[in-house]
């Protein structure tokens, strides 16, 4: 299947303040869990290369917290969106447009740690999305961490009985539904050509790249995917002690087709 580039940047480009209000407002229990779990690798002076960083959500998190960052996203209007809210929040990152599968302008071993959280969903073919982990991998100092994220099948399940229940009666959706009952993967026209799968490959495509050790494999949204509209409904205090309560959920196996957004951080090798 043909790589849809120039469909997926207008995706993006059309409105970047949807996706900074995805996280902002209608998914902060995502960034919370997602954050928590991060800061266990990423220390205060980290240089950090977020590929696909969007409207840079995470970019201006880690400069807030001391670290030196460079965000890449294939949307031009990402890119100057993440620059005006950077100014809007008094830090400061570097942002620029580009695409995962080409990170040549950067050496070897440059950073010490890369997000790749949004390309691997939009790459409709095998062949690119392991292109993309290696070039990740390639600007890794030794010792560096990876976070790679994946929207998950069963995802559109629970999206469907979340938001659009009615999906299930309509002869299109039935077909995507037998996908995710069969536990397969799927590059589709979705929001946007994307690429949705399974834990098993998404594990399968990170263990296919020599020299990356996976560290943990956990659930971006954790048990809260299904739950999304109720929390919003809940006063602060409450919404804030379920997070915690997801905390020790995210990484169990047993839970992990509860979340969207699944998350693999791998270790490169010391050499």
């Amino acid at each position: 299947m043909q790589e849809r580039t120039g469909e997926i940047r207008s995706h993006y480009n059309a409105n970047p303040q949807k996706e900074w209000d995805r996280l902002q407002k209608k998914h902060p229990h995502e960034k919370y869990i997602t954050t928590h779990m991060m800061d266990r690798y990423i220390k205060p002076g980290d240089t950090i290369l977020d590929i696909g960083g969007g409207p840079g959500h995470y970019s201006i998190h880690y400069a807030k917290k001391g670290c030196g960052v460079t965000l890449l996203d294939l949307s031009d209007e990402n890119v100057r969106f993440a620059k005006k809210k950077a100014r809007q929040y008094r830090v400061r990152i570097t942002a620029m447009q580009g695409d995962a599968l080409d990170l040549s302008r950067f050496p070897d071993d440059s950073f010490d740690i890369v997000f790749l959280m949004g390309p691997l969903y939009h790459l409709m073919n095998e062949e690119s999305r392991i292109r993309a982990v290696q070039e990740a991998k390639r600007i890794l100092k030794p010792g560096g961490y990876l976070f790679s994220s994946f929207i998950l099948m069963f995802g559109g399940v629970i999206y469907g009985l979340r938001e659009l229940q009615e999906t299930i009666l309509w002869p299109e959706e039935q077909k995507l539904y037998e996908v995710a009952a069969r536990d397969e993967s799927l590059a589709f026209e979705a929001f946007t050509y994307s690429w949705m799968t399974t834990v098993q490959d998404a594990e399968k495509l990170l263990a296919s790249v020599p020299g990356l050790r996976t560290e943990t494999v956990f659930g971006q949204e954790s048990i809260l995917a299904p739950y999304r509209n109720v929390l919003s409904r809940s006063p602060k205090k409450i919404r804030t002690a379920w997070y915690d309560y997801a905390l020790r959920y995210c990484e169990k196996g047993n839970y992990l087709t509860h979340t969207e957004h699944l998350m693999i951080v791998s270790r490169k090798d010391e050499r």
